[in-house]
């Protein structure tokens, strides 16, 4: 623990001095620029320890007194700058009360996710399953696996990840890059609202919206990269509309980080181009894109790079990748707009009673029939279980939320209204620009991937960017005070009901946690962690859907040997997956576990 503090405060020390050093005219800036500084530090270290294969706490540390060397002699030659003093305003009791409600979030969220196991779907699937395999061999390197999207998918929120992880031995602030992520959000949704001309209360409100939204509130307890990837680009923009030409270089890192973290970021371009072109100087938005491309050489090409070098496409050759292209068609991709704005009506944690639920859904069906709009089109629609049914959604859950009531109540009319005043010119094209920022993206995301029920946690990128707006919504005290009542109580609710997550969970067994979202797997998990040691070397065989990171140990400690590619020679111990029948070579015990179709081995 005090390796990962003293590595932490190198951090901030490091982003204070080159912040102070690039003289931000306010605090807020300053703090979303530590954020961005920080990120990209840890990132580019990832990066250059692993071409040496030196992700370890020496080579992270050699690093950071390099960047703190660097960035404290810069200070120096510059005059010793200090960072901005706050200013002395009034926030207003409504502001405060919402700031207060944000900070007891995610304080809880912040204890909730270190004293209980990491244990959504897709961190036990890839997040962390990269993570422990990076952390195993010292490299980010293509490895064996039975996941693709391991190898192929950008990398930058789990380098923040493997940054603590690497420090600690264990997944204890693994959640942490998200948390910060939803907070530094927060802060750029405000600088931007502040700089299109909102009133300092309002857009400080509207800003601490973003972290209450039911998909952020619960993504903040898990390794998934939307809210890190939201604050990249969100801080982009806030930099963007600056003046200064430090700003324009961490906007062009912001954008380079982002497209680093998800491929997602193809989905925000067209809303990125069109904020660009109607709200910047030309002189400015030229800047911009070269700062963009230096950012992307800096930290945010390495897994494309990776990927051309290893498959000969930028995005690598993921089976998952192009099972989720569509079939563009133009009945296809209105379907996929009509679903993905539909399933923004989002109540989860409210519990409305099942006859409103029901009258919703019949209205929805009406509406899908009257304009003739297919449910479920073969040419753009996931096959499987995530087909599209007509009822609200009303699940808490941190991979099919949307963004709560907030979402259909203010985001959708706010960028209706705007837009409809802007083609009436009773607005400007500052606003306009912003408003677009929602259906563009929703758009281009029924053109990008097929639909299915976990599209909509993509969405909390244009819902920060369409809060740059809000303040023209709550500009009265008594809006304020309704949506300050329903953001507290979104927040609270989808806290309270996160079935990953429930109140107690600090109290459970790592496996009954990790169980929690698989139940079915619970005795695979109790078997290997009660029989194979904790620095075992585990042979593997998984089928595509199957989780690979709780098989590393507590500590990750294992070595998981892939079969069959790596061979069974010298191994004690294997495990194989869903209906994996096949075994290695040789005399083996097995212990079956029926349920899920796996089989723990042991060499007889």
């Amino acid at each position: 623990m005090f390796g990962f503090l003293l590595a932490g405060a190198a951090l901030v020390v490091t982003a204070v001095l080159v912040t102070a050093t690039l003289r931000m005219r306010s605090t807020a800036t300053f703090l979303l620029a530590c954020w961005v500084i920080v990120c990209a530090e840890v990132v580019a270290a990832g990066e250059v320890l692993s071409l040496a294969h030196g992700i370890r706490p020496l080579g992270y540390a050699l690093f950071e007194a390099g960047a703190v060397a660097l960035a404290t002699a810069a200070w120096l030659r510059m005059g010793r700058p200090v960072p901005p003093l706050p200013r002395a305003w009034r926030i207003g009791p409504l502001p405060a009360a919402l700031a207060l409600a944000v900070a007891s979030g995610a304080a809880y969220e912040l204890f909730v996710a270190s004293s209980s196991a990491p244990n959504n779907w897709d961190s036990m699937h890839y997040h962390l399953a990269r993570v422990a395999a990076w952390h195993a061999r010292d490299t980010l390197a293509y490895f064996p696996t039975h996941n693709g999207i391991e190898n192929a998918y950008p990398q930058n929120a789990e380098l923040l990840v493997l940054w603590t992880i690497v420090f600690l031995g264990r997944d204890l602030f693994a959640a942490l890059p998200q948390l910060l992520a939803g907070l530094a959000t927060a802060v750029a949704v405000y600088v931007s609202a502040l700089r299109i001309g909102a009133d300092r209360r309002c857009a400080l409100f509207s800003g601490l919206l973003f972290p209450t939204l039911t998909i952020v509130a619960l993504e903040s307890m898990t390794t998934q990269n939307d809210v890190v990837e939201a604050s990249f680009v969100a801080g982009a923009v806030a930099f963007a509309l600056g003046r200064t030409r430090a700003e324009v270089a961490l906007a062009g890192i912001a954008l380079g980080l982002a497209a680093g973290t998800k491929l997602d970021i193809l989905y925000a371009l067209p809303a990125l181009a069109v904020i660009g072109l109607l709200v910047l100087p030309r002189r400015r938005l030229a800047e911009i894109v070269v700062a963009a491309v230096a950012g992307f050489a800096l930290v945010g090409m390495y897994a494309y790079v990776q990927n051309i070098a290893q498959t000969g496409r930028p995005q690598g050759t993921a089976e998952q990748i192009s099972a989720l292209q569509p079939d563009v068609t133009f009945g296809g991709t209105v379907s996929s707009v009509a679903r993905t704005t539909y399933r923004m009506i989002d109540v989860g944690g409210f519990h409305v009673p099942g006859s409103i639920r029901s009258h919703v859904a019949g209205a929805a069906k009406r509406v899908f029939d009257g304009l003739n709009i297919a449910p479920n089109p073969a040419a753009s629609t996931t096959t499987g279980t995530f087909e599209f049914t007509y009822a609200p959604n009303a699940d808490v859950s941190e991979d099919s939320s949307a963004l709560g009531p907030l979402g259909f109540l203010l985001l959708i009319p706010l960028s209706i209204v705007v837009l409809v005043a802007w083609a009436l010119r009773r607005s400007g094209r500052v606003h306009g620009a912003f408003a677009l920022a929602l259906p563009l993206y929703v758009l281009t995301l029924a053109l990008g991937t097929r639909w299915n029920l976990y599209v909509d946690r993509f969405l909390a990128t244009p819902a920060a960017l369409t809060l740059v707006l809000a303040p023209l919504a709550v500009r009265r005290v008594s809006l304020r005070i309704v949506a300050l009542l329903l953001a507290a109580t979104t927040l609270a609710l989808a806290l309270r009901y996160d079935p990953a997550k429930p109140p107690g969970v600090w109290n459970d067994s790592r496996t009954a946690v990790q169980a929690i979202r698989w139940p079915e797997l619970r005795p695979v998990l109790d078997a290997v962690q009660a029989r194979v040691p904790a620095h075992a070397r585990l042979g593997v065989d998984l089928a595509p859907l199957d989780w690979e990171y709780p098989w590393w140990g507590p500590r990750l400690g294992r070595t998981l040997v892939w079969l069959p590619e790596q061979g069974s020679s010298g191994l004690h111990w294997v495990l194989l997956g869903t209906r994996i029948a096949q075994r290695p070579p040789g005399r083996w015990c097995a212990k079956r576990f029926p349920a899920v179709h796996w089989q723990l081995l042991r060499r007889c």
